[in-house]
């Protein structure tokens, strides 16, 4: 089709007057613009249209060329209407179309006729379990006859005790008696208590035979005599007299060394403040009453007087066993200068030279005592099991001679060596192997368990048992009996070690177990171990973790075998046996 003349003409005039103005407007919008430019866009925006777009190009510039454009209006949220929509298209959506069951209708048919006829329900198999059951009892082999041996010994030692054949029992009397008062009846009088007819009551030992055959001779004889059999107390007494002779054993051969023992004790007691004596003997009285009656009451008591006396008890005690106290042990002491307090050694010499001034007494224990001449000393100078000056004045026993020299000979290298090891180093040690040995064992769980279920007890069990080795250990030193001495020690030690053991593995099981630290047995046992060992860099606070964890943990070691054993005392007596 043709197109009339000039309109495509017209068409290309009218696009290059828009690019015209499209350039116009650009330049002035980019501050461009001539003044021949400026007149002819001047010209063109007397048009309306033109007008109106030169007046939006400026907004546009304005709006875009400010220092803050204004926020946009943030978009409706659609997530509305589309749940809305999914929703109407799921209800909306065709039903599918029904499956044909022909496939199944064909099968089952097919099914059906290749069986036939119901299947037949199973027999019952009772009838021959039971048939089996009572020929497995048939043909199960007797067992081995029981020995009559000893019912036939208790027997025969019943027959040669009573002497004659047990009697055999009364008849029956009911006839008599219903014959007497028929006959009492008849002659119109009641009959007389004394003249209804006695039988003869049977005798203890009839009624122990017809019970069924004896046990023992001496139950017979118990039982003829008309009373329980009385125990053997031949034995206890044997027991008892034995060990009165060995304590006067002890007591007269120690008897020189008491004196001088007594005031080793003296000098060593003085150098403690009346405060630990106290708070000691707070200590075992609250565990003496938890102990013997742990009620809740007595458990918060004894929380609170455990507490106060390890205040006055702990540091104290520290400082004897660390040397601040004057007490010395396994080391040479040389005294130049002026002391205040008491000096006591144990397992070394004192020398006291010619500018010495002490204000308390001078006693050693396995060792001797020089004095030089210009040293003064205020109390006694006394040696137990050792030399000592002016031995005719002060209170110290006759030199060692024959069996004694030996035991100091033998026991003062002994002692120079545990006063020189690295105690510290050891303890962690033996430690360490004991919690190893319980957590290979197994009980190390049961033990925490029972040291947190009862721990007022548990400690107040574990005192009580350290103060029974730790007192007597005490006092065997202090008479010259050294062997019976160290050996309490010793058990001493390796109660607090295994004891101490028991409360780390408690303490680390808890700490990984709030920190829900992996394998919390293993990591626990490892980290209460390693607390203790970094406790060592502090002296005081270790000490005290080794004396309360000790003690904790012996008592509940304690406790733990004492409700094993009542437990199961079947099994105690076939273990005896």
């Amino acid at each position: 089709m043709a197109r009339p003349r000039g309109t495509g003409e017209f068409q290309d005039w009218q696009g290059l007057f828009a690019e015209r103005l499209l350039e116009l407007l650009h330049r002035e919008s980019d501050g461009d613009l001539n003044p021949d430019e400026a007149a002819e866009l001047g010209a063109l925006s007397l048009d309306p249209e033109v007008r109106a777009a030169r007046d939006a190009l400026r907004r546009g510039v304005t709006l875009l060329s400010a220092p803050h454009l204004p926020r946009p209006h943030p978009p409706r949220s659609v997530a509305a209407s589309v749940a809305r929509d999914i929703a109407l298209g799921r209800q909306l959506a065709a039903p599918p179309a029904p499956r044909s069951v022909a496939s199944d209708v064909a099968s089952d048919v097919t099914a059906a006729r290749v069986l036939g006829h119901a299947l037949a329900l199973p027999h019952s198999v009772a009838r021959a379990a039971v048939h089996d059951l009572q020929m497995a009892r048939m043909l199960t082999p007797p067992g081995a006859p029981r020995s009559i041996a000893a019912d036939l010994a208790a027997e025969v030692a019943a027959q040669r005790v009573l002497g004659a054949a047990p009697p055999s029992p009364s008849r029956s009397v009911a006839a008599l008696v219903a014959g007497r008062v028929r006959q009492a009846a008849g002659e119109g009088r009641a009959p007389s208590r004394g003249q209804l007819p006695t039988s003869p009551s049977p005798s203890p030992a009839a009624f122990a035979l017809q019970a069924g055959p004896p046990a023992r001779p001496a139950a017979l004889l118990g039982s003829l005599a008309g009373q329980a059999p009385r125990r053997n107390l031949a034995p206890l007494y044997l027991v008892a007299s034995l060990l009165s002779g060995l304590t006067l054993l002890l007591l007269t051969s120690a008897w020189p060394n008491l004196a001088t023992g007594a005031l080793i004790l003296q000098a060593v007691l003085e150098q403690v403040s009346p405060l630990a004596w106290t708070g000691l003997l707070l200590l075992l009285v609250t565990s003496a009453l938890v102990t013997w009656r742990p009620s809740p009451g007595a458990r918060r008591f004894g929380a609170l007087s455990f507490a106060l006396a390890g205040l006055l008890t702990l540091p104290p005690l520290y400082q004897v066993a660390s040397g601040g106290s004057g007490l010395t042990f396994g080391r040479n002491v040389v005294i130049s200068g002026p002391v205040r307090g008491n000096i006591v050694v144990i397992g070394g010499d004192v020398t006291l030279e010619g500018g010495a001034r002490v204000q308390g007494r001078v006693v050693t224990l396995l060792g001797d005592v020089q004095r030089e001449p210009g040293a003064q000393v205020r109390g006694e100078v006394s040696a137990l099991l050792g030399q000592a000056p002016d031995r005719a004045t002060a209170p110290t026993p006759a030199a060692p001679q024959g069996l004694t020299l030996a035991t100091a000979a033998a026991f003062r290298p002994l002692l120079g060596w545990l006063g020189a090891a690295a105690w510290p180093q050891i303890f962690v040690t033996l430690t360490g192997g004991l919690l190893l040995l319980l957590f290979v064992a197994g009980a190390a769980p049961q033990l925490a368990r029972r040291q947190r279920h009862a721990p007022m007890r548990t400690l107040a069990l574990g005192i009580l048992m350290l103060a029974a080795l730790l007192l007597p250990a005490l006092a065997l030193g202090v008479s010259g009996l050294l062997g019976p001495a160290l050996i309490a020690a010793a058990l001493a030690a390796l109660l607090i070690s295994t004891g101490l053991s028991v409360s780390l593995y408690d303490a680390g099981r808890v700490l990984a177990a709030q920190l829900r630290l992996p394998v919390p047995d293993t990591v626990g046992a490892l980290l209460g171990l390693s607390t203790f060992a970094a406790s060592l860099s502090l002296p005081p606070l270790a000490f005290a973790l080794a004396l309360v964890g000790g003690a904790w943990g012996a008592g509940t070691l304690f406790l733990s075998h004492r409700t094993a054993r009542s437990a199961d005392p079947e099994g105690l007596v076939a273990s005896v046996r």
